[in-house]
């Protein structure tokens, strides 16, 4: 009997592992960045990458999508910084937002002469920010998602957030998105980019499951800028 247990353990042990493996290199097979999002980096560290000035009034910390490596959105940080905004996009372990959910905290406190903090991402790292924006209320002014949704219910309260889809989205599909609406806070703002899928609010190439776009990622990306840019300076 002895022997039958210590087996059944070994091979439990043995399945664990080889679950771990297959997941480390799932998740390393990350979408990488264009060449041409590699023209707008900014600063970087082991740590984060970072635009515009750390004098700035108001930032933007920005969870990256699900296996997409963060200077994929090298440019969306760019044109934010453009706008007045100091962007802290965190390095993920992995380049899963739910590995790192709590990155925000060190930022915000390491960038003190910041006031005002907004905090969004883009699919996995859009919901991954709403955790984190719940549980931390009294140091964050905003919430937006970029093809995402809340991780819980918001319903009762009344942070400001904003929502924005792709038409063509072929990951998160509109319709399906559109039922999680009822999970919004009472201050909620939505906006649909015509033409817009699910990848192209970075420049790392096509991802499997996302339809077509009939417009560029620098098209989206500015889109998006201008309407998460309007919302700020809204609230």
């Amino acid at each position: 009997m002895k022997k039958v247990i210590k087996r059944f353990v070994l091979v439990v042990l043995l399945l664990i592992v080889v679950l771990a493996i297959a997941f480390y290199f799932w998740a390393k097979s990350a979408y990488e960045p264009t060449e041409e999002a590699l023209t707008y980096m900014e600063e970087s560290n082991e740590n984060e990458l970072t635009f515009g000035s750390k004098e700035a009034d108001k930032g933007i910390i920005f969870y990256q999508g699900g296996k997409v490596e963060e200077e994929a959105y090298a440019y969306l940080g760019n044109q934010l910084a453009e706008n007045g905004y100091f962007v802290v996009i965190p390095r993920l372990t992995l380049n899963l937002a739910i590995l790192d959910g709590d990155k925000a905290e060190g930022i915000i406190e390491r960038y003190r002469g910041i006031n005002d903090w907004y905090v969004g991402g883009h699919s996995l790292g859009g919901a991954v920010a709403s955790s984190f924006a719940i549980e931390h209320p009294d140091v964050i002014q905003g919430l937006f998602f970029l093809a995402a949704y809340p991780i819980e219910d918001m319903s009762n309260g009344n942070m400001p957030t904003l929502t924005i889809y792709g038409e063509d989205d072929g990951v998160a599909v509109l319709s399906d998105q559109k039922e999680k609406e009822s999970l919004l806070s009472t201050h909620s703002e939505i906006h649909v980019i015509k033409g817009g899928n699910h990848a192209n609010y970075g420049m790392y190439g096509e991802q499997k499951g996302d339809n077509p776009a009939s417009i560029t990622s620098k098209q989206q990306i500015n889109e998006t800028v201008k309407i998460v840019t309007n919302w700020i300076e809204e609230q």
